[in-house]
């Protein structure tokens, strides 16, 4: 795992701290508003705004609004199997960070739409899980280090705040399209 800054420190040490702190119905406002923010920012994006990507940046930061859409589809999925598995005190496996997936090149209102059904299944997901969780068994995270599966829960949200902030540096980016 790479050297934590102070500031990953402290994200880890409030996710920890949220994950223990709360059961499922109460972390879920924060975590289901988080992306529902997100999924209005991906759907205020046209088409040709969705496929134009940034003239610089690097990896993720280089991403079109239509790259961050199949991101989030495809970890919704992965990180809501690692919280049903944890959960039940299985283990299970993380995509690498940065996976995108197949659907990029779907039309961008189809990409949206599939960002939302993932998302519906995220927001059930507390009817889904036990009670009492299995607390111990974790899976890593690349930057924080192994969470367990309300961990992995209370970090969707502070996944999808990061791309939503990615969404409206996008539209605030030079040469962006109007329409």
């Amino acid at each position: 795992m790479p050297r934590m800054t102070q500031e990953r420190d402290r994200l880890r040490d409030w996710i920890l701290a949220e994950a223990h702190g709360g059961d499922w119905l109460s972390l879920w406002p924060a975590v289901v508003g988080a992306r529902a923010r997100l999924i209005e920012r991906l759907a205020s994006f046209s088409e040709a705004q969705a496929r134009w990507r940034p003239p610089s940046g690097e990896g993720e930061a280089a991403w079109s609004a239509a790259e961050v859409a199949a991101h989030v589809a495809a970890y919704s999925r992965n990180v809501g199997a690692i919280i049903e598995a944890t959960a039940a005190g299985k283990t299970a496996t993380k995509d690498r960070p940065g996976t995108v997936g197949p659907a990029t090149n779907r039309p961008f209102a189809q990409l949206v739409r599939l960002v939302t059904e993932e998302s519906v299944r995220l927001a059930s997901l507390p009817q889904r899980l036990p009670a009492e969780p299995d607390l111990e068994t974790t899976v890593p995270h690349a930057f924080f280090g192994p969470l367990n599966c309300r961990g992995w829960y209370v970090f969707l949200r502070i996944h999808d705040l990061d791309h939503t902030r990615q969404l409206e540096r996008l539209r605030e980016a030079a040469g962006f399209p109007n329409g």
